[in-house]
């Protein structure tokens, strides 16, 4: 359990760095890195939505709150960088 949620954790901090550089690149006009980067935003959060939705409740819960903490991590991370 401890792994899945460090993975998701990850996971989470990942896709958040990938919508960072989807916004950027949508705001500098690059249509196909936009694209690309918009597509596996796309696959990676259902996929992770599917691994969450098999867990029962209370692990269901644990697995959001590892993936909203490696989502917050994302974006601070972002941001201090930028």
């Amino acid at each position: 359990m401890i792994t899945k949620l460090v993975l998701i954790f990850f996971a989470g901090f990942v896709i958040d760095l990938l919508i960072t550089k989807y916004t950027s690149d949508v705001a500098q006009r690059r249509v196909w890195r936009a694209t690309v980067l918009s597509g596996l935003i796309t696959v990676a959060n259902f996929l992770l939505l599917t691994v969450i939705l098999k867990d029962s409740a209370m692990d269901g819960v644990f697995s959001i709150l590892a993936f909203a903490g490696g989502n917050s991590l994302g974006t601070f991370f972002a941001m201090r960088k930028a």
